[in-house]
C-alpha cells in the first residue's frame, strides 16, 4: 500500500513542477507541510523525495532543504519531455521530437532490415492494412495509433532490446504531434507512401535504402509540420 502512496506523492511533484508550481532552484514544502498537505505519512513524503532524488529531479541540501534540481541533470524521461511539450509550441515540441526520432529511427530502420524475423514482416505489413482502413474510414485517431504502431513495430524488429524502451516514455507526445498533422489527407496519404518504402526496403534486408527510406520520412514529416503549424 505505502508503495503505491509514494508513487501518488512522486506523480503529484511532478505534476506541480510541469504546471510552473515549482521552478528550478525552487525549495519544495518541508517534509512535514508537505506530508500534511497530501494527507499522507512523512515516511512516504520522505521515500517519494528519494525517488525523485535518484531520478535527478530533486536535490537534497543537508540544513537547507530539497530543491528543485536543474534540468540538465534530470534523468526521468518522462519528466522531460511532459515538461518541454507544456513549455513548447505544438510546432517546436513536435520539430524536437523528429530531431529525436530521426537519430533513433533511422539507425532502427537499418537494423530492423539486417535482423527482421517474418513475424515482424507480417506484423508489419497487417501495420499498413489498418492505416489504409483507417485512411478510408477518415477515422484519424486510428490513423496515428497505427502509424506509431508501425514505428514502434520497427524498433522491435532492429532486435535491439534499447530501441522500444527509449522511445516508450514519447508515445503520448508522440501520439498528440503525429496528431497536429495526421487531420490532413494529404499528409497521411504521402506518410503511408514513406511507409510503404521503409517496409520494401526491410523486407530486401537493405539496410541503407531501410535507413534512407526512414531519413526521407523524417524529412517529410518535418515539412508537413512547418506547413501544418503556427510559429
Amino acid at each position: 500500500m505505502r508503495k503505491g502512496l509514494v508513487e501518488q506523492v512522486v506523480d503529484t511533484v511532478i505534476d506541480r513542477i510541469v504546471e510552473g508550481a515549482y521552478r528550478e532552484g525552487d525549495a519544495l514544502p518541508g517534509e512535514v507541510d508537505l506530508a500534511k498537505e497530501l494527507d499522507v505519512s512523512r515516511l512516504t513524503v520522505r521515500e517519494a523525495v528519494k525517488v525523485l532524488k535518484d531520478r535527478g529531479v530533486l536535490e537534497v541540501q543537508q540544513g537547507r532543504g530539497t530543491f528543485l534540481a536543474p534540468r540538465t541533470r534530470w534523468t526521468d524521461l518522462s519528466t522531460v519531455i511532459a515538461l518541454t511539450m507544456r513549455e513548447s509550441s505544438p510546432r517546436d515540441a513536435g520539430l524536437r521530437l523528429v530531431e529525436l526520432r530521426r537519430m533513433i529511427e533511422v539507425g532502427a530502420a537499418g537494423l530492423a532490415a539486417r535482423n527482421r524475423a517474418e513475424e515482424d514482416l507480417e506484423a508489419l505489413e497487417s501495420l499498413l492494412e489498418r492505416i489504409d482502413e483507417a485512411a478510408v474510414a477518415g477515422d484519424v485517431e486510428a490513423n496515428v495509433d497505427a502509424d506509431l504502431d508501425f514505428h514502434r513495430r520497427i524498433l522491435l524488429a532492429s532486435a535491439n532490446p534499447f530501441m522500444p524502451v527509449v522511445l516508450a516514455p514519447l508515445a503520448q507526445a508522440l501520439h498528440e504531434s503525429r496528431f497536429v498533422t495526421a487531420s490532413q489527407p494529404e499528409v497521411r496519404r504521402r506518410a503511408q507512401a514513406h511507409h510503404r518504402a521503409i517496409l520494401d526496403a526491410i523486407r530486401s534486408k537493405d539496410e541503407e535504402a531501410a535507413k534512407d527510406a526512414m531519413r526521407s520520412h523524417m524529412t517529410q514529416t518535418r515539412l508537413d509540420l512547418l506547413a501544418n503549424t503556427a510559429e
